[in-house]
């Protein structure tokens, strides 16, 4: 296998950032690394991509019965129940980060690089055109709309993740959040599938400063400003 590939590094620096390697391949790979430059600059590239986008996704609560579980293999050694209360103690605080970020990382680079092309986001080499992205999640932290655009692009391509519930007579109206000052309406997105919204002006000049992005649903007619709460929110990330 010719390790010095660049599509084939690029590849494999993904699977071992995202910890989807089996431990075989993944001490391999470690090896590559100690002699090859070039493996160690995909992987930190990689690194660099993708640790942003983690602040998209809520931190995750390990569900109940993992405890229970845990408590179960446990119990024999009832001599030792302060270090199992500092094991969970311990358990708990390294979860929630790391299953939050896996789940962030998953999902946003199966939405960027299962269809780079319908979001606006072509490979030049082995990395991704400059861009904006955004993932916004429901107010149970589950993603439900990405969106996209190249830096400076004019198109905004929206792919739906789970089918909003758009009340009738409304629409489900995307803002851009900037640091400072209103909300700014961006345009209207369909419930489920995919669209493309075309901005009012370059993606540079409308998202430069905008840390988030947020979803209402509005009456059906052209709005400027929020008149309900929102449904959906998330960071605004540039990719480059």
């Amino acid at each position: 296998m010719n390790y010095d590939h660049p599509q084939l590094l690029d590849r494999l620096a993904a699977h071992y950032v995202l910890g989807t390697m089996n431990a075989r391949v993944r001490r391999r790979f470690a090896r590559i690394m100690r002699n090859s430059f070039a493996a160690q600059r995909a992987v930190a590239d990689w690194q660099t991509r993708l640790a942003p986008l983690s602040a998209s996704i809520p931190a995750v609560q390990a569900p109940g019965r993992v405890w229970r579980a845990i408590d179960r293999r446990t119990r024999p050694a009832s001599a030792a129940r302060r270090w199992q209360e500092r094991l969970r103690t311990f358990l708990i605080g390294m979860l929630k980060p790391a299953l939050g970020l896996f789940f962030g990382i998953v999902m946003t680079l199966g939405v960027m690089h299962q269809a780079p092309g319908t979001f606006g986001l072509q490979h030049k080499s082995s990395t991704l055109a400059a861009s904006y992205v955004g993932l916004l999640t429901d107010s149970t932290g589950a993603p439900a709309v990405a969106a996209s655009s190249l830096r400076r692009g004019e198109i905004l391509s929206i792919k739906v993740l789970k089918p909003l519930a758009i009340p009738k007579h409304h629409v489900a109206q995307l803002w851009a959040l900037p640091k400072d000052g209103k909300p700014i309406p961006i345009g209207v997105i369909p419930g489920d599938g995919k669209a493309d919204i075309r901005l009012s002006a370059a993606a540079e000049e409308i998202f430069a400063n905008v840390p988030k992005l947020a979803v209402s649903f509005e009456p059906t007619g052209a709005v400027k400003v929020p008149g309900s709460d929102f449904v959906l929110s998330g960071h605004c990330i540039k990719i480059w």
